[in-house]
């Protein structure tokens, strides 16, 4: 089944080095290559030490078994060691050709955590939103899914959408289409977000 990676980085280093970019680059050559989907970085703008990596595989075999032990992945992963930390990687169950908002001058990264029991209603009350919320971020689409590899008892719903600014995200709650949407946080136990930019590295 196709999945989609998202990785927690930390820089050790705020300002990267000019060969610690290439490194990023060549590792963002070396996985979409290998895996066939494109990998795209995306920076805190609350901290320019953490970014993520989202990325795409065929399954979850394909990237925890072949990629992680490959030659390659390990050759690359020996060059950043010293520079950067993993905060968390897990998967998402959306297909990686899923348009993601990477455009869109401000992105919303949440991460939404509900109790197993609490998982179907929250799905209705998002499905019965989703429209509200992409005709407010058009044209940047929304993109989310559910983490397969899990920890602890909480199901993990991860939304990344798309706004022309952190304003433009504030406001939508203030807003008539927020209304529907807005009953999700009824279900939801607790929320991790940050706000990021696509990064080029080169």
């Amino acid at each position: 089944m196709p999945v989609t990676e998202i990785a927690l980085l930390h820089l050790k280093t705020p300002t990267p080095s000019d060969p610690l970019k290439a490194v990023f680059h060549e590792a963002q050559q070396e996985q979409s290559q290998y895996s066939g989907h494109r990998v795209n970085f995306l920076r805190s703008l609350d901290d320019r030490s953490d970014f993520f990596l989202l990325g795409g595989w065929e399954s979850v075999a394909l990237h925890c078994g072949e990629w992680v032990t490959s030659e390659i992945n390990q050759r690359l992963l020996a060059k950043l060691k010293d520079e950067v930390d993993i905060g968390y990687m897990f998967h998402l169950d959306v297909d990686p050709s899923t348009p993601i908002p990477v455009s869109a001058p401000v992105i919303r990264v949440a991460r939404c955590f509900i109790e197993k029991e609490n998982k179907e209603e929250f799905d209705r009350l998002f499905k019965a939103g989703l429209s509200d919320l992409e005709n407010f971020t058009a044209p940047h689409p929304c993109f989310g899914g559910w983490r397969i590899d899990k920890e602890g008892e909480d199901e993990e719903f991860v939304l990344l959408s798309g706004w022309n600014s952190v304003e433009h995200h504030h406001e939508f709650y203030k807003s008539e289409l927020s209304k529907e949407f807005a009953k999700t946080r009824s279900v939801i136990k607790n929320t991790e977000v940050k706000h990021v930019r696509l990064e080029n590295w080169e």
